[in-house]
Order: C-alpha cells, then structure tokens, then sequence
C-alpha cells in the first residue's frame, strides 16, 4: 500500500463519490446518516455509491488504515482513522451479493432500506480485526449500495 489512490484489483464495482454537502440533497443525507452513526457531520468522508454487476464482488478487506502498513500515513493525516461504516443497501439482489464477515461467520442479504453498521475504532484508536468484509459476488441483478465512513476527528 503506497498511500495513493488506485483501482482495487480486489473490487469489481463502478461507482461515484459526493463531497459532503455537495448540494442540498446530498446536505440532507449526510446529516441524516451522521445522527443514525452517531458521529459529528464533519467526521464524515464523502458518500460514496456502488453498483455491482453480475459476476461483482469485493474481497474481503478491512475499511480502516492498517497502522503499521507505511501507505496508511497520507490517510490517517485527514481527520485519523477510520472509526466506522455504514453500508445501505439501495436495492435487493435477486441472487448473491451477501456482505459476509468470515471471523464471525456472519453473511448479511442485500436488502433496499436494510444496512450494514460497522464501528471498528474504540475511543483508544485500537481497531478490530473482526471486523474484516467483503462482498460476495452477484449472482442474478445487480447490487446498489452506499457506503459512509466516519473518522475519529473531522475530516478534510
């Protein structure tokens, strides 16, 4: 990991990102998804949208900036770790797309309204590896999702 952006081999998806209060639609969402984490609105990154495709997957993986990995330094410089996520579901997925945890053998169905809390950093910026992810790939459909991550202190 060398800190810079790049595409994810491990991740078969298109996508968009909104800056926060990008306009007043995105205003709103933005406030709404910051009171259900529970986290300061300025801690948040952009919403970021993606659709999965059929045969689109994304390998498990961890959203916070592993710190002892050198290419973490440039992220965690804006706003610290990453202390949580939340993955909406826009959409159902007629077949596949299952976010699974395999630490915890725990696979969640896509499901329009439904979602995926993730909280990953305690108030001691320790993160939990339990927390490892990933996306299995869409059988039949496609899968919508918007994620939302939320740093310890504000992001920018």
């Amino acid at each position: 990991m060398t800190g810079k952006e790049q595409v994810i081999a491990a991740c078969s998806s298109e996508g968009t990102f909104f800056a926060i209060n990008e306009n007043d639609f995105i205003a709103r969402i933005d406030r709404s998804i910051a009171q259900v984490m529970h986290w300061p609105l300025e801690n948040g990154e952009g919403i970021q949208i993606l659709n999965y495709k059929i045969g689109g997957e994304y390998q498990t993986h961890f959203d916070y900036f592993p710190p002892g990995d050198p290419g973490s330094q440039p992220h965690l410089h804006h706003g610290g770790q990453r202390a949580s996520t939340l993955i909406v579901y826009l959409n159902d997925v007629e077949a596949g797309g299952e976010t699974v945890f395999p630490s915890i053998h725990l696979s969640v169905v896509p499901k329009k309204g439904a979602a995926v809390y993730l909280d990953y950093c305690n108030s001691k910026g320790q993160i939990d590896p339990l927390t490892l992810h990933g996306g299995l790939p869409v059988v039949l459909g496609e899968k919508w999702i918007a994620t939302k991550w939320m740093r310890q202190h504000r992001y920018g």
